[in-house]
């Protein structure tokens, strides 16, 4: 069995007969049937009911046709991972995310980046604090997006957008929104845990005359914040939907208030930085642009 076989055998059920397929193909009609019956003797198969004038699949060519497409469209994809490869393109990238980035416009920078790259698979590990660069520096990720870049020579960083933390309770827990000292303090106070295996010390808005509730990621502390049971601080974009129905209530307080941070784009400069992972550097700084 060829692929020019199978290339025939799926032009002929896409065409509705040897003569249009043979127009497609840039092939002669008795070498696309020579071709087919090689095949269906080989398989063991009649694939084509021949006795009408228009050419129709079998059962058996109708249950076949979808593997021989599948085969094909494994084999140019091969083709194209080659390619890329001999190009010099990697095929595989991994970033180091952290939970504050906005969800949305990552998700506009994959969507265009798998236009141009469509085999390089994307591998994302969402990380807390200290965690992306800890990613970065080991060398287990190409790119990182976080706002906590400490202070490492061995990396470089570029800015791409602000982003707005602010701290929320769910509508019910408390009065208002302007709760005093003393009532906050009796409120457990949501956070986050370094997700860093060394982690740093890093200033975060904490109440540390509250009971402090520790988490693994962000999304378990949103959770617990919406079913009220307690308020901490979290992204503007990835809550805005909640606020806007009132479900929960931006807090306005004299010690921890809405803070605004930097977020950035960071790669090291110890480890090579494949075409691949130059596109995808790109695509993310000019999509932040529009924001």
């Amino acid at each position: 069995m060829t692929l020019d076989q199978l290339e025939t055998f799926i032009a002929i059920a896409e065409q509705g007969g040897l003569r249009a397929a043979s127009k497609v193909l840039n092939k002669t009609q008795p070498t696309l049937s020579t071709g087919m019956k090689n095949l269906e003797e080989e398989l063991g198969v009649v694939l084509l009911n021949r006795e009408s004038y228009r050419v129709k699949l079998t059962e058996e060519g109708k249950a076949l046709l979808k593997e021989a497409k599948d085969i094909l469209a494994h084999v140019e994809k091969f083709q194209l991972l080659s390619k890329e490869m001999r190009m010099g393109r990697e095929p595989r990238l991994k970033l180091a995310i952290d939970y504050l980035c906005p969800v949305e416009f990552l998700l506009k920078v994959l969507s265009q980046f798998k236009k141009t790259c469509s085999t390089t698979k994307i591998e994302m590990d969402f990380e807390v604090l200290g965690g992306s660069i800890d990613n970065l520096i080991n060398h287990d990720a190409n790119i990182a997006i976080t706002p906590f870049i400490g202070n490492h020579s061995s990396i470089e960083f570029q800015k791409i957008c602000d982003i707005k933390i602010i701290p929320l309770a769910a509508k019910g827990l408390i009065k208002n929104n302007k709760p005093t000292h003393k009532e906050l303090i009796k409120i457990p106070q949501i956070t986050v845990k370094d997700s860093s295996k060394t982690p740093q010390n890093i200033d975060f808005a904490k109440n540390e005359d509250a009971e402090i509730w520790l988490v693994s990621d962000h999304m378990i502390k949103k959770e617990l914040i919406m079913n009220g049971f307690g308020w901490g601080h979290l992204e503007e974009s990835s809550v805005s939907k909640e606020i806007k129905r009132g479900k929960l209530l931006e807090l306005k307080l004299k010690n921890v208030k809405t803070k605004k941070m930097p977020l950035y784009i960071t790669r090291s400069t110890k480890k090579t930085f494949g075409p691949a992972a130059q596109d995808l550097w790109d695509y993310i700084i000019n999509q932040f642009k529009e924001v």
